[in-house]
C-alpha cells in the first residue's frame, strides 16, 4: 500500500510534464505544451495543407471577404471605445458625442475611424457578394454559404440605420423619421410595425433606446452567430474552385502564403483608414456620407431640408419617390416594398434559380443578371444624389436635368462593362443589361416615366429571351433529329 505522506510515490492518474530538450526553443516548448492540452496539431496540419484555388479569374477577389473582417473587427474595437462615453438619453446623448469629439484626447479620431469603416465594409462587402455573384461561387454545395452571407449583408445595412439616430443631431432625427415612415407602408402590420420600431407614434427618445439596443446588443449578437455559421462553412467547404472545375487545378496554401498576404492586406486597409478619418474627418462631404454633428434634435423644429438617407439606402429612397401616390388601386410606397421584397427574394434564391450553375455549367445570362442590377443601382444612386442639379432638385426642369446627366453617366458605365465584357471576356449574352440600358435611355433622355420605361424594358427583354430560347430549342431539335 503506497503512503500518501511519500512525495517522491505518484499516483497512476499523475504524470510528469516532459522535460524540455536541450535544443527546443521556448516557442517549440509553448506550442507542445500547448498541444499536450488540446490537440493542436490537427489543426496546424489542416492549415497548412488547406488550399486556396487559383483559376482564369482574378485571385484579389479572395482577399474581399477577409477586407470586410478586418474592417467589422475595427466596428467592434472602436465601438467599445466609444461606448465607453455614450451615453443615451435625451439629454445625454447628444451631448456625450459632442463631449467626445471635442474634450476627451482622440476622440473625434476614433469616431471618424467608426463612421469610415462602416462605410469602407460596406462597399467591400458589396464588391465581395457582386464578386460570389459573378463567379458562381454559389453553386452546390455552397448554397447556404451565399445565403448566410446574405443575411451578413442585411444585417450590416441594420448597423448602418440603427447607428444613424445615435448622435441625436437634427440630421439624424428627421432621417430616422422619414426612413422609419416606409414600413407604415407594410400592408395590415404597417402602423404596429411602426410602433415596435418607434416605441410609439412618432420618433422620441423611446426610439433612441431601441435603436441603441439593436445597435449595440442584438445586431452584434445575430452579426457574430451568421458570422460564425459563415467562416465555418467556408472552412468545412473550402473556397470555390472556377466553374467547371471540381477541384482546383492548383492553389496557393492558406497558411502561410495567402494568410501572409491577407495580414499585409489589412495593414494596407489600415493606412487607408487611417489617412481618411484624419484628412476627412467628417467625411466627404456629400449626401449620405457626411457625420458632421451639427446642431441638436429638436422635434418642434421644421424638417431639415433636403433629407438623404445614407448612400447605400438612396437607390430605394429614389425608387420610392418615382412611384405615384396611388397605382392599380394601392397605394404606390406599399407596391413599390412589394417590388423590393421582390428583388431582394431573387437575390437570395440565385442559387437555386440558376440552373446551368447548378449543374456547374457557365450560365451567361446570371452574370448578365449581375451586371444589370449594378447597372439599375447605379442610375437609382445617382439620382438619388441629385448628380446634375443646378438648383432646387425638386423642381420640375432640374429633375429633368438631373434624369438627363446620370442617364449619361450611367450609359458610359454601361458601354465600357459591354467593352470589356466582350474584347476581354468573350461575353455575348447582353439582353439584361440592354434593358437596364434601355429604361435609363427611355427615362433619362427621352423623358418617358420611370415605371413605364422599366415596363417597357421588361417586355421586351423577355419577349428576346423567348426568342432565343425556341431558335435554341429548334437547333437542338434539329440535331437530333439528323
Amino acid at each position: 500500500m503506497q503512503s500518501i505522506d511519500n512525495p517522491t510515490v505518484e499516483s497512476s492518474s499523475q504524470k510528469k510534464e516532459p522535460e524540455r530538450g536541450a535544443g527546443e526553443t521556448a516557442s517549440g516548448a509553448l506550442r507542445a505544451w500547448l498541444d499536450r492540452r488540446y490537440q493542436l496539431t490537427p489543426l496546424f496540419d489542416f492549415l497548412s495543407h488547406k488550399q486556396v484555388p487559383l483559376g482564369v479569374h482574378w485571385m484579389g477577389w479572395y482577399y474581399l471577404g477577409g477586407i470586410t473582417m478586418f474592417f467589422f473587427m475595427v466596428q467592434v474595437v472602436t465601438g467599445v471605445l466609444l461606448l465607453m462615453y455614450y451615453q443615451p438619453g435625451e439629454a445625454t446623448a447628444y451631448e456625450s458625442i459632442h463631449f467626445l469629439t471635442t474634450k476627451v484626447p482622440f476622440g473625434w479620431l476614433i469616431r471618424s475611424i467608426h463612421s469610415w469603416s462602416a462605410h469602407l465594409m460596406i462597399i467591400s462587402l458589396l464588391l465581395h457578394m457582386f464578386s460570389t455573384m459573378m463567379l458562381k461561387a454559389y453553386r452546390p454545395p455552397r448554397e447556404v454559404t451565399w445565403v448566410s452571407g446574405y443575411l451578413l449583408f442585411l444585417l450590416t445595412m441594420g448597423f448602418g440605420f440603427s447607428g444613424y439616430l445615435l448622435p441625436w443631431n437634427k440630421l439624424a432625427y428627421f432621417a430616422t423619421t422619414v426612413g422609419t415612415n416606409i414600413v407604415r407602408s407594410v400592408p395590415v402590420l404597417g402602423n404596429w410595425l411602426l410602433e415596435v420600431l418607434r416605441g410609439g407614434q412618432d420618433v422620441s427618445i423611446n426610439t433612441l433606446y431601441r435603436f441603441f439596443a439593436a445597435h449595440v446588443v442584438i445586431l452584434p449578437l445575430a452579426f457574430v452567430a451568421f458570422i460564425g455559421l459563415h467562416l465555418l462553412l467556408i472552412q468545412r467547404q473550402g473556397m470555390a474552385p472556377p466553374l467547371g472545375e471540381k477541384v482546383a487545378p492548383r492553389g496557393m496554401r492558406f497558411f502561410p502564403s495567402f494568410a501572409l498576404r491577407d495580414l499585409l492586406l489589412w495593414l494596407a486597409c489600415l493606412m487607408v483608414l487611417a489617412a481618411l478619418a484624419v484628412f476627412l474627418p467628417y467625411g466627404p462631404g456629400i449626401p449620405g456620407m457626411d457625420w458632421e454633428l451639427g446642431d441638436k434634435a429638436d422635434p418642434l423644429a421644421p424638417a431639415y431640408p433636403g433629407i438623404k438617407p445614407e448612400w447605400y439606402f438612396l437607390w430605394e429612397y429614389q425608387l420610392l419617390k418615382e412611384f405615384p401616390p396611388h397605382l392599380f388601386g394601392l397605394e404606390g410606397p406599399q407596391l413599390c416594398l412589394f417590388v423590393i421584397g421582390i428583388l431582394f427574394v431573387i437575390w437570395a434564391l440565385i442559387p437555386w434559380i440558376d440552373r446551368r450553375a447548378y449543374r456547374d455549367k457557365p450560365s451567361p445570362a446570371f452574370s448578365d443578371l449581375g451586371w444589370a442590377a449594378i447597372l439599375f443601382l447605379t442610375y437609382l444612386t445617382l439620382m438619388g444624389w441629385d448628380v446634375g442639379a443646378h438648383h432646387d432638385a425638386e423642381q420640375l426642369t432640374s429633375m429633368q436635368e438631373v434624369a438627363r446627366v446620370c442617364a449619361w453617366w450611367t450609359l458610359a458605365a454601361g458601354a465600357v462593362v459591354i467593352l470589356v465584357r466582350s474584347w476581354r471576356f468573350g461575353h455575348r449574352w447582353f439582353i439584361l443589361t440592354g434593358a437596364a440600358l434601355l429604361q435609363v435611355i427611355l427615362h433619362g433622355l427621352i423623358g418617358v416615366s420611370y415605371l413605364l420605361a422599366g415596363l417597357i424594358s421588361f417586355v421586351l427583354a423577355a419577349i428576346a429571351i423567348l426568342v432565343l430560347l425556341y431558335f435554341r430549342r429548334s437547333g437542338a431539335d434539329a440535331a437530333i433529329s439528323t
